[in-house]
């Protein structure tokens, strides 16, 4: 008898717990976006970088970047104070590692590169959000486009433009990997086809690391950065009550 109670109370917490994660969804998450101070605006983020991810902790970043290429930390102001996903993931600040392709060689061939962050603990699925603007496409000169690739499930919720003038962020998912590119295409130097605008996808996997590779194309400029989510009241006030309800059913 006491078997069948717990294995009832068991079944009823997880389905309340399934319940809550789902419910989660209906509530807005806040997204907030790793800051990467003390390092100022325009100036290059130093590599092995440690910085603080709210509900994270600390996070290291580290990156391969040929010497052709510039990088410096920025923030667009058409960035700050967006939403994605219909209004369920929403941010007030938001900022960007910028990378530029320096490089004028032709025809235009995407040059390699990458960034990791490395977390000091495993990261549960959908906590960590990746964000990625600025993909150029273009027809000129035999034609490239720049290109995002990671090999992790991802779930693409959106892009924020601001009101700014971009191309559509391209979201191809598949098993284990997703890549971005600009939707569209036209002559080098143009939005909306030289610009998207920031891309959020929601990282599916349990993770450590996060690596994103780059194939970025001749005077082509990006941006790169992860944030983590803080449930809103609501979610973890529903979340809290399935716990207790739980432990009322296993004390009988």
């Amino acid at each position: 008898m006491r078997s069948s109670l717990l294995n009832r109370s068991v079944g009823l917490a997880v389905g309340i717990t399934a319940l809550a994660a789902g419910s989660a969804h209906a509530f807005p998450n806040t997204i907030n976006w790793m800051n990467m101070a003390p390092t100022p605006f325009g100036s290059p983020v130093p590599n092995n970088s440690v910085f603080s991810l709210p509900g994270v902790g600390s996070v290291t970043v580290t990156y391969s970047i040929p010497a052709t290429f510039s990088q410096a930390r920025f923030q667009n102001p058409l960035f700050q104070n967006g939403n994605v996903n219909a209004g369920n993931e929403t941010w007030t600040s938001q900022e960007l590692l910028g990378v530029v392709n320096n490089v004028s060689a032709q025809p235009i061939v995407g040059v390699p590169w990458r960034i990791t962050y490395t977390f000091s603990s495993v990261q549960a699925p959908g906590t960590i959000y990746l964000g990625v603007s600025g993909l150029g496409q273009t027809t000129s000169f035999g034609g490239g486009a720049t290109i995002a690739t990671v090999n992790q499930n991802g779930t693409y919720l959106g892009d924020w433009t601001g009101g700014g003038n971009y191309g559509a962020t391209q979201f191809t998912g598949g098993v284990g990997t997703f890549s971005m590119q600009n939707s569209v295409t036209g002559a080098g130097g143009a939005d909306p086809w030289w610009n998207t605008g920031l891309a959020v996808t929601s990282i599916n996997d349990p993770i450590l690391s996060l690596t994103v590779d780059f194939a970025q194309i001749a005077g082509d400029g990006v941006g790169v950065n992860i944030g983590s989510v803080v449930p809103a009241p609501g979610a973890l006030a529903l979340i809290g009550a399935s716990g207790t309800l739980a432990l009322r059913r296993r004390r009988r």
